[in-house]
This record gives structure tokens, sequence and C-alpha cells, in this order.
């Protein structure tokens, strides 16, 4: 069974256990934390990506997605209500502008040659 990253796990315990100290309506008894936390990794496994070069980050979004959801939940949320309040990954570094090449003069020949070739069939 796919496991998630352990650093992305012990997150989400933590958000699991500050929910569960709010005591919200709905809230599983502590006996049964240990069966939701299986079932919130299932939903975060099938829901979400974790790539092994974005943890940290990952880690931070999640943090801040259970904070969101302590902040305004009034019943004990379902992992889809974390998932929505995930604030959206920073964008990767852009690739550079390839450097232009300076077309050969005899290629610029030729594509000028075939260039008036097809215009002239037009």
């Amino acid at each position: 069974m796919k496991q998630l990253p352990a650093p992305i796990f012990n997150t989400m315990i933590d958000g699991l256990t500050q929910l569960h100290l709010l005591r919200l309506p709905y809230a599983p008894a502590s006996a049964g934390l240990q069966a939701v936390a299986a079932v919130w990794e299932k939903a975060f496994l099938a829901r979400c990506e974790f790539p092994e070069d974005s943890l940290k980050e990952d880690c931070q979004r999640l943090q801040i997605g259970f904070n969101r959801v302590a902040a305004t939940a009034d019943r004990w949320p379902l992992p889809k209500d974390v998932i929505a309040y995930l604030p959206p990954r920073k964008p990767r570094a852009a690739l550079p502008k390839p450097q232009a090449v300076p077309c050969p003069p005899e290629i610029a020949a030729m594509l000028q040659t075939v260039t008036k070739k097809m215009e002239m069939k037009s």
C-alpha cells in the first residue's frame, strides 16, 4: 500500500491533533484517531501529489490548509475541506530564453528559393 512521505504524514497528524483539540461537533473519539489518520492518508494519496523535491513546501502548504480549516470549521471537517484550503505551489523557475543562432547564408538562400517557389504556386 502506498503511503504519504513521512514529513507529510507527520504534518497531517499534527493537523488532525490540532482539529481534535478544538472539540468540534462530529469529531471522532480519541481512540479512533488512528483509524481517522489512515482514512485521511488514503484521501490525500487519492487527491494530492507530494513530489520528493517539494516536500518542505508541501508540509508548509498542508499546515496552512489545516490552520485555515481550524479557523473556520464549525464541525469536524472532511479531507477535501483541508485540500480546498491548500495554497498553490510556488511556480518553478522558467527556463532561460533560448539564444538565437544566426542562420548561415547558404541556408538562408535555400529558404528564400523555397519560399519563392511556394509563392509562385499559390
